[in-house]
């Protein structure tokens, strides 16, 4: 889609309005977040959080700085800064007699994965902002963060010898399940204007593009999306609760929501007309209604992603599988190509944020394997919960999953999120090679990154797998590049995710973010990618990604 045509449905976008509860998308031009002037990998530069000082440690400490004084993180030297970028790190786990043959290489593959964007609508009653271990103070800020984080991922794909072959979120689209929220995550994938605001019209900094509540232009993928459901899909805010007819009602309501024994403890949203996006805990201050922020109950949510528009129709789900509440689908992402991608999910029986599956789900993932190894093709499986996040209760334990995939020696990857962080394990079973387990952190919190990845046929029975970081390019003066600096002095206060030791979690995503892994293939893996199929012979990660 040329940059004419975005232009054009900025401009419709703006005659129609983009909220029907606000007006500052029609009196108010779309701003166009801009990005640095080179593109850059974490192989270039990489943004490293700052350590608090022994004396700030201990004002946070004693509770004379809190999480919610974001105004004086960076006085206190909180934030992140630039540093230079990662080497890939080799792992031969699966392959211990790797070696290269010559030059005669095949990009099978080239994959743009996100995990958690986590939309937030901060002006929801619904918030859980009271919970410090749950509050972001750049969390008014998300949309722009994921815009950007496509936005990047764009540039990238464009200055490419070919576009990303498919794009996977692996859960947690939304932050609060609304709809306006799963609206804006859509509207960044496929392009348009997306208008944060909720309630009334907001325009706490005035002028356009300034501040959180101001419309902007999201230029969209342009490359088939895919997604996998994560506890924030269906739970209050990922695990306070079912979405039930009481906490609908309170959504689009203007009182803070405190029907529920968690609601009352830690209940708050952001004042949306604030400047300094002030949270409020008092049961007595009005938030504006919005018919747009009912938060979605699965039907709701697999339909409107069914509909969503862009490539591919339907993003895997289809309407039987909305009929059924089936939100676990199969595909192949590349159309004609050998490889088959497998999107679990695991909430199908969620009332906990932990990962779970039932009977009915794992009987089809066995049939699914089983055609798949009968086609010779290669499997990448996708869930949000990692199997060591499986509840112990979850009626397919993370054993049962394990043990079954590892079975399947044409599985090669298993994708999640959840974490907020970046991990792999190597997931093996009674003696038997296995595979790779990839968690990707999250664009709502620090390190604010995705993974662009790269599968290689070597032409010598061993699969490469280039594995990249990415955090998205905002100039300077973009709001995203303004809640990264917030998202790294929350890291410092710690979160549900991590104890706030910020070179302890450092030490350990370093590890985990560029990798070059090596996979040996089964020999009908290997006939089946030579014998029928025409690949790239183009390695991007070689001569692109690294050549930024």
């Amino acid at each position: 889609m040329g940059r004419l045509l975005y232009i054009v449905l900025a401009l419709m976008s703006l005659q129609l309005g983009c909220n029907s509860s606000d007006s500052d998308s029609l009196s108010s031009p779309a701003s166009e977040y801009g990005l640095t002037e080179k593109p850059y990998t974490s192989l270039q530069q990489i943004w490293v959080p700052n350590e608090p000082s022994p004396d700030v440690r201990a004002m946070m400490d004693d509770g004379t700085f809190t999480v919610y004084q974001h105004l004086q993180y960076a006085r206190n030297g909180l934030g992140a800064r630039l540093e230079s970028g990662l080497p890939w790190i080799e792992h031969l786990e699966l392959a211990p007699n790797f070696e290269t043959q010559g030059a005669q290489r095949s990009s099978l593959a080239y994959i743009l994965v996100i995990a958690d964007p986590q939309i937030i609508d901060e002006e929801s009653p619904i918030r859980m902002d009271g919970y410090a271990k749950v509050y972001r103070p750049g969390g008014q800020l998300t949309p722009q963060v994921f815009e950007a984080h496509i936005r990047t991922a764009r540039r990238i794909s464009d200055r490419s010898n070919r576009p990303f072959d498919f794009t996977i979120i692996a859960g947690d689209l939304t932050d609060t399940s609304q709809k306006n929220e799963l609206d804006w995550m859509i509207t960044a994938l496929n392009g348009g204007v997306i208008d944060p605001d909720s309630g009334v019209d907001d325009d706490p900094v005035p002028g356009p593009g300034n501040d959180y509540n101001d419309p902007f232009l999201a230029i969209g993928i342009e490359s088939p999306w895919y997604v996998a459901l994560g506890n924030h899909d269906v739970l209050h805010v990922g695990g306070f609760g079912l979405i039930d007819s009481t906490l609908r009602a309170a959504a689009q309501g203007d009182h803070l929501f405190t029907d529920s024994n968690f609601s009352k403890i830690w209940g708050g949203y952001v004042a949306g007309d604030t400047a300094d996006h002030k949270v409020i805990f008092d049961a007595s201050v009005m938030t504006p209604a919005d018919s747009d922020r009912l938060p979605l109950n699965e039907t709701e949510l697999l339909q409107t992603l069914y509909d969503a528009g862009g490539a591919p129709a339907g993003h895997g789900f289809s309407l039987d599988d909305i009929a059924a509440k089936k939100a676990y689908y199969s595909v192949y992402p590349i159309a004609g190509k050998p490889i088959k991608m497998i999107v679990l999910d695991s909430t199908d029986s969620a009332e906990s944020s932990l990962g779970s599956m039932d009977p009915m789900q794992f009987s089809w993932l066995h049939e699914e394997l089983v055609s798949a190894a009968d086609k010779h093709e290669l499997v990448i499986v996708v869930s949000h919960h990692r199997l060591q996040d499986f509840h112990d209760k979850s009626k397919v334990s993370a054993e049962m999953v394990r043990d079954l995939l590892v079975s399947s020696d044409n599985v090669i990857l298993h994708l999640t999120g959840h974490g907020h962080k970046d991990r792999k394990i190597l997931q093996t079973a009674n003696g038997e090679d296995g595979f790779w387990e990839l968690m990707t952190t999250s664009t709502i919190d620090f390190p604010m990154q995705s993974r662009i990845l790269e599968l290689v046929d070597e032409h010598n029975g061993y699969l490469s797998i280039y594995v990249t970081n990415v955090g998205h390019n905002s100039a300077a003066t973009a709001l995203a590049s303004k809640a990264r600096q917030l998202a790294a002095g929350k890291l410092a206060f710690g979160t549900t995710f991590f104890d706030g030791d910020t070179v302890a979690f450092w030490e350990k995503e370093v590890q985990a973010q560029n990798l070059l892994l090596r996979v040996a293939l089964p020999d009908d893996i290997s006939r089946n990618l030579a014998a029928t199929f025409d690949w790239p012979d183009t390695i991007e990660s070689v001569q692109t990604l690294s050549h930024f």
